[in-house]
């Protein structure tokens, strides 16, 4: 195998990353069919970042992720592993190194969820208790008890679960690379979202590197750090972040693509974590005298207070009238379900509190304790920054462009 330099990539924000994955010139060419199904396909992912590739049913997105771990050998071309030449190497050395997700998972039914999670590290030697701590570490991660989860089978868990466990096995033997081929698409919408905000907020603990393939240009632009937008034979429309692509897409065709709504689907660009939640919601105790909720909630412009559990989770909300009436108060009011944590999009958000029963959407961290609300003034506000920001680059690229043309002038005459 060939080694090379890595040579730098361009982050989504700007500065030079070290590129981990580097595609050159890939080509592949099936028998009896006159057109290659990838055509010189060249594009390289920074270490860390997660590139998705997207476009519609048969331009060669799938194919062209399945090159990369050869699972389909290459007519031409060159696949650069971490500096690596991997094009014509061992093939299932090469897959030891890159974490594989399909969309229907591909576990293997026969086996136990902690059979299947630990199937790579097995392949490579681990022993029998390292592999134990990693099964119960791995479906931690996920949010599945391991007692509870690690002897069950494929069969009896739901869509999600597996979804989960198939994460879990690609990510068993720490690999570099991890290569996501539709991961959540056969999940049902509600789910498909917390599996989606699941793994974002996974992914800023683990950092890998990752090719994400889907039709969906929403998910496309809430996953990814750069969205590759194909053509048939895979060829790049424009290869950019998804800020651009929404902004300024190059051609017809990709605006064609991401379809109406442009503005709306800005709103998968930002986070809860970016914003100022509101922190002067009425907050109390399901354990706290109801007279001094009621003082709390007469002092509040807010016609309803949300009650939080012993752990500090939200509840319910209660109005006024919720409390006074007295009882249990695990039981009084609605339910609060709106909820979302900092890593959601603000697109998230919205859908949360447009089905909110306090009209605004309740932020928790990680272990589900209240931070703070968003509301629709809180999103509007968002969104009107966004835009501003827009304008302002729209407005600075067009005075360079307009300086530019200006040298050019002065440098004829």
């Amino acid at each position: 195998m060939t080694t090379t330099t890595p040579q730098p990539s361009i982050a989504p924000d700007g500065p030079a990353v070290e590129t981990m994955i580097e595609i050159v010139e890939l080509t592949k060419k099936f028998p009896g069919h006159p057109q290659p199904a990838v055509d010189r396909l060249s594009l390289s992912v920074g270490r860390g970042e997660i590139v998705v590739l997207v476009g519609p049913s048969g331009c060669g997105k799938t194919t062209s992720m399945e090159l990369v771990n050869r699972l389909i050998e290459p007519t031409s071309g060159h696949i650069i592993l971490d500096g690596e030449d991997v094009t014509n190497g061992n093939p299932d050395e090469l897959r030891r190194r890159i974490g594989y997700v399909i969309q229907e998972t591909g576990l293997l039914p026969h086996r136990t969820i902690a059979q299947n999670i630990a199937t790579v590290p097995k392949l490579v030697g681990w022993d029998k208790g390292r592999i134990s701590e990693r099964v119960d570490e791995l479906l931690g991660m996920m949010g599945m008890d391991s007692d509870s989860y690690r002897s069950r089978y494929p069969k009896e868990l739901s869509g999600g679960q597996r979804q989960r466990v198939g994460v879990a096995r690609a990510m068993a033997a720490d690999p570099p690379v991890m290569l996501m081929d539709e991961p959540f698409g056969a999940i049902d919408p509600i789910t498909r979202e917390r599996l989606q905000n699941e793994f974002l907020r996974l992914q800023q603990q683990i950092q890998k590197t990752i090719i994400f393939v889907t039709h969906d240009i929403d998910e496309a632009i809430k996953m990814g750090d750069r969205i590759a937008v194909l053509r048939d034979q895979s060829h790049i429309a424009q290869f950019d972040t998804p800020e651009n692509i929404l902004t300024n897409p190059a051609d017809d065709y990709v605006a064609d693509f991401i379809g109406a709504g442009a503005s709306l689907k800005r709103l998968n660009l930002s986070r809860i974590r970016d914003l100022e939640v509101t922190a002067d919601a009425p907050i109390g105790s399901l354990d706290d005298e109801p007279a001094e909720l009621q003082r709390r909630l007469g002092a509040s412009d807010w016609s309803a207070m949300l009650l939080l559990d012993a752990q500090r989770r939200p509840s319910r909300w209660a109005t006024m009238s919720d409390l006074r009436r007295g009882g249990d108060l695990s039981r009084v009011g609605l339910g609060a379900r709106a909820v979302v944590e900092p890593h959601a999009t603000l697109a998230d958000a919205l859908n949360e509190l447009i089905t909110s029963n306090g009209g605004c959407a309740i932020v928790v961290g990680a272990d589900g304790a209240y931070q703070g609300i968003v509301d629709l003034e809180t999103i509007m506000a968002a969104v009107r920054s966004m835009r501003e920001q827009h304008s302002a680059f729209y407005l600075a690229q067009k005075t360079i462009t307009a300086v530019g043309h200006d040298d050019l002038q002065d440098g004829g005459r």
